[in-house]
């Protein structure tokens, strides 16, 4: 079968002028993967300009919806495979491909021998060497192995895995991001050029990446955080009409108590210091939970919007179409897709002079004639080279999202200049002084300088150098204009506005370097009602409909994350769009602005389950870790104090090996139980047999059995569990670096590879300030 890679809309893009382009423009893209990573990765490539054609084959994707199917493929050309299979639509039009997209290890060999000259693009759940090579994944499994559940959840009760597919889509992001960072690379002829490459992702590893700081704070100090343990100012808020979730702040109490009605409670205890609040967190938020039970959600968000708190409505999907700031910012779109209209998200970060309307924009209004961008020398990459060097990065970032964000552009290779300051450091250095959480500190001791010395901002900064700055100052700005006239990329998490009123907006900084790309990642969006409404990880998740579908009950409420997830899930978009907006000057030869709201980001990585609870109009009943088409498909407790292990049994094949392994031959000979509907009915019976098994074991040893036997299962992993994976260990995901303060330690990796190799940092965190001399006179000098 010969393939037409040109769409309608493909022509519409050719007859544009070079600086309309979208930055993929040209490219041709076959998917004939079945897997969710996969197909939204290529997705990705089709909303930035690549003609997409996915083959369908008769097998579905795995638990595919109707909705996942609009959400993973509505911007492709669609066309059923042929009946001789894949490969012989791929040898037939092996020149025209540029990237191939397959979904096991076997088939990316198969292609790389049909098209020698293609990037080839593979997600698995498991990478193809290592004791895990054989597991069998899902979305369960990989979160009990990542951390994440272990920390999600209340004490006492099973720990919790989330929600949708959110290790899968974290897998594409990060397979996108090593294609684009790729095709960057490569000659702007509108081809690949000669590639040679598998590009691949361990859905296990993405995972992973989400959730390394749990394996930092064990490195460091040899503590575990605990589920439901309130060791951060944060809780939930039952109000009249729903759910609040709050951060109290220091020095911000009497605010907080204002807006529940509880201004008498400002002299109390646990209100009247600090640090009587942090002593008894739990106390003080039931006494909050007291008052604002009269409150309405939109009183509260008012009320915060009004004292800068950080506190949120815990939006449902449902509640998503008709959401103030979503519909002001013209969220929501339709697309045609396979003959029919239908409702589908907006992008996962937006161009400059993006239309209401259109999926992507250009920047207009910058002279079409600019000399060469950047530093790069434009030369094709050879496989194995990290695709990104040779390309300078200015970060205004602080915390957890925006630095992931250049941490994954310096691993690829970027040179990261980190602009901090002495009177208002990154929130994840830490107090500068007498910090209360010392687990974050080698070996429990925060030192004379705790804020070089901790783990979270270490394990989140490597590779990177320090300069510090005072951008309050007219020296301060001169030298942060400096950085950006000498450098390809600035990006930033500040709040909106922030970087104009320092006078580094994308107007000045497009003025002094013509062909700069500036990435701002700000929690709602740069217009709207919540532009400025203060954005935590927890609060965009409660936002983003994620923190709705996570909780054992209607009565117990959502609960969210355990850490807070969204943060790494805009991490990913940032970088995601920063080397999609470098593709794009790379291009076009202009200066690009790129805008990722997280919030709206991270709505992707549940869009099938919004889209189709906006079809049906009915939320998802909250459940555990129930989902309709496996069972049994939760946590049970193991051997030791809260161990667990995760099990999820989706096919009859599945239940019949759990049944042997376990020695349950009465049930192993009853065929009634063949399906998942059949042993849902009897869920109780089959629940607390399981459950008195499980107590019995190892988690890891019998979910190693488990695997073994065809059963996907996974211990639920903790800090100390995640830091010593022996797939992680085996795969070479952790690097001893030593740190001038902090000292030795290993630092995991994150799941990007050259060669079929794990990319490793080359260098620890810097000091605060410790390369400020050589990057200004660097600057100076060039």
């Amino acid at each position: 079968m010969k393939v037409d890679f040109t769409t309608d809309g493909q022509a519409d893009a050719d007859r544009r002028g070079p600086v309309d382009r979208p930055p993929f423009q040209g490219v041709r893209v076959m998917d004939v993967s079945d897997t969710i990573a996969g197909q939204f990765a290529a997705r990705l490539l089709a909303d930035h300009g690549a003609a997409v054609t996915l083959l369908r084959r008769p097998s579905t994707l795995v638990g595919a919806s109707p909705a996942m199917d609009v959400h993973l493929n509505h911007p492709k050309s669609v066309r059923p495979c042929p009946t001789d299979g894949w490969q012989s639509a791929l040898g037939q039009c092996a020149r025209d491909i540029d990237v191939v997209v397959v979904s096991d290890h076997g088939e990316a060999a198969i292609a790389a021998g049909l098209a020698p000259h293609a990037l080839v693009a593979v997600a698995t759940d498991f990478a193809d060497q290592g004791p895990y090579r054989d597991w069998h994944g899902s979305e369960l499994i990989h979160q009990a192995l990542s951390g994440s559940m272990h920390y999600t959840g209340l004490a006492g009760r099973p720990p919790l895995y989330g929600a949708g597919n959110r290790a899968y889509i974290a897998a594409g992001l990060f397979l996108y991001v090593s294609l684009a960072a790729r095709l960057l690379a490569r000659p702007a002829t509108g081809t690949a050029g000669a590639a040679g490459e598998i590009v691949r992702v361990a859905v296990h590893e993405a995972a992973a990446a989400m959730e390394q700081n749990f394996a930092a704070q064990w490195a460091y100090s040899a503590t575990i955080a605990q589920r439901g343990e309130l060791n951060r100012p944060k809780g939930r808020i039952r109000c009249a009409d729903g759910w609040m979730t709050a951060f109290a702040m220091e020095g911000r109490l009497s605010e907080l108590l204002t807006a529940v009605g509880a201004d008498d409670l400002v002299d109390s205890p646990p209100f009247s210091s600090w640090a009587d609040f942090m002593r008894d967190i739990p106390a003080a938020f039931a006494r909050i939970q007291e008052r604002a039970r009269g409150r309405s959600r939109e009183a509260l968000l008012q009320a915060a919007l009004d004292h800068r708190l950080v506190m949120s409505p815990v939006r449902t999907p449902t509640e998503l179409r008709t959401d103030p700031q979503l519909v002001s910012r013209d969220f929501w779109r339709h697309a045609e897709f396979q003959g029919r209209k239908h409702l589908v998200l907006g992008p996962l970060w937006r161009p400059a002079s993006y239309e209401p309307g259109t999926a992507r924009g250009t920047s207009g209004g910058v002279p079409a004639a600019l000399p060469a961008p950047g530093r790069r020398s434009g030369g094709t990459a050879e496989p194995g080279e990290r695709p990104l060097r040779g390309t300078r990065v200015v970060d205004f970032t602080t915390a957890w999202s925006g630095p992931l964000a250049t941490r994954i552009l310096a691993l690829l290779g970027a040179e990261v200049l980190k602009v901090e300051s002495a009177s208002r450091m990154d929130a994840w250095r830490g107090p500068a002084d007498a910090p209360t959480a010392t687990e974050f500190y080698p070996d429990g001791e925060p030192g004379d300088r705790p804020y070089n010395r901790n783990a979270w901002f270490n394990a989140q900064n490597l590779d990177k150098k320090s300069v510090l700055l005072d951008l309050k100052t007219d020296t301060g700005r001169r030298q942060a204009h400096d950085l950006c006239r000498e450098s390809d990329l600035v990006v930033t998490n500040f709040t909106p506005d922030t970087m104009r009123r320092l006078g580094l907006g994308f107007e000045t900084l497009r003025e002094i370097n013509p062909s700069v790309v500036m990435v701002e990642m700000s929690g709602f969006g740069t217009t709207g009602p919540l532009r400025y409404h203060r954005a935590y990880g927890q609060t965009m998740e409660a936002m983003a409909g994620i923190t709705a579908l996570i909780g054992y009950d209607g009565e117990s409420g959502p609960l969210g994350s355990g850490s807070a997830y969204l943060d790494p899930m805009g991490g990913l978009a940032g970088a995601a769009a920063a080397v999609t907006a470098l593709a794009h000057r790379h291009r076009t030869r202009q200066a690009q602005y790129v805008e990722v709201a997280q919030r709206e980001a991270a709505m992707s990585w549940i869009g099938d389950i919004i889209l189709d609870s906006l079809a049906t109009g009915a939320d998802p009943v909250l459940e555990g870790n129930a989902i309709p088409t496996a069972f049994p498909h939760d946590a049970f407790r193991c051997e030791g104090e809260d161990q667990w292990i995760a099990i999820a049994v989706h096919t009859g094949d599945q239940w019949s090996a759990l049944c042997a392994e376990l020695g349950w031959t009465d049930w192993a000979r009853d065929t009634s139980l063949a399906e998942t509907a059949a042993r849902k009915a009897r869920a109780e019976e089959i629940e607390r047999r399981l459950a008195e098994t499980t107590r019995e074991h190892d988690k890891t040893r019998l979910a190693t059995r488990l695997q073994r036997a065809g059963v996907p299962a996974a211990p639920v992993q903790n800090g100390r569990d995640l830091f010593e994976d022996p797939q992680l260990r085996h795969r070479g995901w952790f690097a001893a670096l030593t740190h001038p303060e902090a000292g030795t330690h290993e630092y995991a990796g994150l799941p990007l590879e050259a060669a079929g190799r794990i990319l490793q940092p080359s260098a620890a965190a810097p000091l605060l300030g410790q390369h400020t001399a050589e990057v200004l006179e660097s600057v100076r000098s060039a």
